[in-house]
C-alpha cells in the first residue's frame, strides 16, 4: 500500500472528548484493529497522553468533533477544537479533526448487541473506537490522514 506524503507510522489514538470523561482508543501498530484503551478525567487527558505518547510510540491523534446532525458546531464543538488545539501543541505530533456524529449511538448498539449493560466509561470508550475505526478505514482508502489539520 502506498502512502500520501502525509501519512505517518506508528499507532493511533482517538478520543472522545466530554466534560466528564474521555474515552481512548488505540490502534494497533500497523494502524488496522481499534481498542478501547481507557477512560480518563479532562484534567487529566494532556499528562496521560503525554506518557502515552513516549511509550507507545503514537504517531496520530483523531479528536472527535461533535456537530449537530444539521452539521453545523455548537458548544461541545468548541471544546473539543480547544482540546485538540492544546495536544497539539503540547505533544508535537498530528492531531485530526474528525465528525462524531452517530458516534456513540454507535457505541451503545454495540454494547447492548453483546449483551452488556451500557455504562458511560465504557461507552465513551467504545465512541472513540467507532471514531478511530472510520479515520482506520478512510486513512486505508485515500492513503492520507483522515479529518481536518487543527489550525
Amino acid at each position: 500500500m502506498r502512502f500520501g506524503s502525509d501519512m505517518v507510522n506508528g499507532r493511533r489514538l482517538a478520543i472522545d472528548v466530554g466534560t466528564v470523561r474521555v474515552g481512548v482508543a488505540m490502534s494497533d501498530r500497523s494502524g488496522i484493529v481499534a481498542s478501547p484503551l481507557t477512560t480518563v478525567s479532562p484534567d487529566d487527558l494532556e499528562e496521560y497522553l503525554l506518557k502515552l505518547r513516549v511509550d507507545e510510540e503514537i504517531a496520530v491523534i483523531y479528536v472527535g468533533l461533535p456537530l449537530h446532525l444539521s452539521g453545523k458546531e455548537g458548544s461541545a464543538s468548541a471544546m473539543a477544537r480547544a482540546t485538540a488545539s492544546q495536544l497539539k501543541e503540547s505533544l508535537g505530533i498530528p492531531v485530526r479533526l474528525l465528525d462524531e456524529r452517530l458516534t456513540t449511538v454507535s457505541a451503545v448498539q454495540k454494547t447492548v448487541e453483546r449483551g452488556e449493560r451500557p455504562q458511560r466509561s465504557s461507552i465513551d470508550q467504545e465512541a472513540a473506537v467507532a471514531l478511530l475505526d472510520f479515520a482506520l478505514q478512510a486513512e486505508r482508502i485515500s492513503g492520507d490522514l483522515a479529518g481536518h489539520d487543527v489550525s
